[in-house]
């Protein structure tokens, strides 16, 4: 039984929720206060358990719950304050969606009770119910109106955020039930998480036959879960089979000779099979998009097996469908890491498996792989002296400078060069997109990765894009409150870098001359100092720095500052 808090005969409705917080093992909860919040807001301060951690947006709340669920494995809380909270907060909310990523969001409520409420305030910021501006950005949501109901609907949707496929739920909290005395809640342990779901065993038969018998098999992998990366990289010792990363997390190292993303579309036009692991959509996979036309074009021969394995049809697909329908395509309704561990197992032991055919594969994909490595070293090289700074250039410098310990990759994505040239060796190495592709998440996630690791060794770096850091620069102030061991390296392009070259596009399709005029996309006249702005959030900002030459230095010095006194540096770089 858990003892009465506040005056020591007292209990309340919020102390439940705090008190059920810290039962299953939730130790962060970011927040932007509120009148809505302020019962489990003093519950929290009173116990100091789980910590509250202050952001100065609900949309940042989101990002830091989302960055920390990657970074750390595991769920931490968020909570926004009723209707104006959960509308600030929607973004966030589809990006974490649209990842899959488990979240508990505990949403300020009412007064349920109309008698109750403060003349027009109130009103005004009390949904009905309590979930409807954010409905259609999370997995689960429920009201509890009673202690009772409180736990056993916190129970739920425990279970329902790590329920494969995960995603953020939403829970009220009415103001009145938090402000209530409350008899204490006799049992608090976590409820058991339901297992994932695994192959019919004639699927996993079927699959082993057609590997084994593939001429030129393919592995293609998109955002599966945690665990894939091993039974993938035995599969494809095993077959000597090419693995494409589509980049939207790790899920392969890019220190494998099997891995091939480089070559997407010369190693999917030789393949005759095609493996697809828990897409986003199919036909992102195994097709390429002209820009201008939006005609696609298969990039597989017709007569190509491809194969799907994931959950991805067990997800909601409101409000948006997550991608369109590959003709022909086999589905194999199953956890990734499962079935290719059971598929592994079942390759070794095949006897029909032809391994001088494998080996032969294993050496030419050597060949491809170790061309492609050096190309892109050349290449890195020889960009190294152009100014602007070249994304090359500074991917490179920034692996040197962040070599004296152990790191991890928040967020970035530097046109592709992070990954030709960084050495990604585990699923932690680099924590992916946003999910939903939403502008803001870069920061915000950020935080939360070393919010995850404040208490051990890491260097959380941010490569933040421009354009997406001015949506969430407030983030930067929750980063130097709470001291986190954070290294955000700004390349700065003065624009939306996508949004000129779907304008250069357009101007070229209807036959104008001339480059489009930049007002729309480009963050010039003024420009931002964006090294002045972190200081003025409490983080120290260094540059602008615009000499190719002194890049490596000013990023190296950066990285020893924020690994010795653990506390967030940013470096604006002006690059191109």
């Amino acid at each position: 039984m858990i003892e009465s808090q506040g005056d020591g005969s007292r209990y309340f409705g919020s102390d439940v929720v705090a008190d059920f917080l810290s039962a299953v093992g939730i130790d962060h909860v970011a927040m932007n206060a509120g009148a809505t919040l302020r019962g489990l807001h003093d519950s929290l301060l009173r116990r100091n358990s789980p910590e509250i951690i202050s952001t100065l947006h609900e949309e940042i709340a989101i990002g830091i719950a989302h960055g920390y669920a990657k970074a750390a494995g595991r769920p931490m809380a968020a909570a926004i304050h009723d209707h104006v909270g959960p509308m600030h907060a929607h973004m966030a909310l589809f990006n974490a969606w649209a990842d899959d990523v488990p979240m508990l969001v505990l949403g300020g409520s009412g007064p349920r009770d109309t008698a109750r409420r403060r003349p027009w305030l109130d009103w005004i910021h009390t949904s009905a119910p309590t979930v409807a501006p954010i409905r259609d950005a999370v997995k689960w949501d429920c009201e509890p109106a009673s202690s009772p109901g409180l736990v056993a609907n916190l129970r739920r949707a425990y279970r329902e955020t790590l329920s494969l496929p995960m995603g953020p739920v939403f829970v009220a909290l009415d103001v009145l039930l938090m402000e209530a005395t409350a008899e204490p809640p006799g049992d608090l342990t976590p409820p058991s998480i339901p297992t994932p779901a695994v192959a019919a065993p004639d699927r996993v038969d079927w699959l082993v036959e057609q590997l084994v018998q593939a001429a030129t098999p393919v592995f293609v992998v998109d955002r599966p879960p945690a665990g894939t990366m091993a039974p993938l990289v035995a599969l494809a010792e095993l077959l000597g089979a090419a693995v494409i990363d589509l980049g939207s997390r790790c899920s392969f190292p890019t220190t494998h000779w099997a891995d091939q993303s480089l070559l997407r579309e010369q190693t999917l036009g030789g393949a005759d099979l095609v493996v697809v692991l828990d897409p986003r959509d199919l036909l992102l996979t195994v097709t390429s998009a002209e820009e201008t036309t939006r005609t696609l074009t298969s990039l597989v021969a017709a007569d190509v097996t491809v194969v799907s394995i994931g959950t991805t049809s067990t997800r909601a697909t409101v409000p948006v469908d997550r991608g369109g329908e590959l003709e022909g395509a086999t589905h194999i309704l199953g956890h990734v890491p499962s079935v290719l561990a059971r598929v592994a197992d079942a390759v070794e032991a095949a006897s029909g498996l032809d391994r001088t055919a494998a080996e032969e594969r294993h050496l030419r994909l050597r060949e491809s792989w170790e061309q492609a490595r050096r190309t892109s070293e050349a290449a890195a090289d020889s960009l190294a002296g152009q100014a602007p700074i070249h994304p090359a250039h500074l991917s490179s410098s920034l692996r040197a400078a962040v070599a004296g310990g152990p790191w991890q990759l928040a967020n970035g994505l530097l046109g592709g060069w992070l990954r030709r040239l960084w050495d990604f060796e585990s699923e932690t190495a680099y924590l992916g997109r946003s999910g939903g592709e939403g502008l803001g998440y870069g920061l915000p996630a950020s935080v939360g990765a070393a919010l995850a690791h404040r208490a051990d060794d890491t260097l959380v770096v941010d490569v933040q894009a421009d354009g997406d850091l001015l949506y969430t620069p407030q983030a930067l102030w929750t980063a130097a409150h709470h001291r986190l061991p954070l290294l955000v390296v700004v390349y700065d392009n003065h624009g939306y870098g996508r949004d000129l070259i779907h304008q250069r596009l357009i101007a070229a399709e209807r036959g104008w001359e001339g480059a489009p005029a930049p007002e729309g996309v480009a963050i010039q006249d003024p420009t931002v100092g964006f090294s002045r702005m972190a200081e003025g959030f409490g983080v120290e900002g260094i540059g602008p720095v615009t000499e190719p030459g002194r890049l490596r230095d000013v990023l190296t010095a950066a990285a020893v500052s924020v690994r010795s006194e653990r506390r967030p540096v940013l470096v604006h770089v002006v690059s191109s």
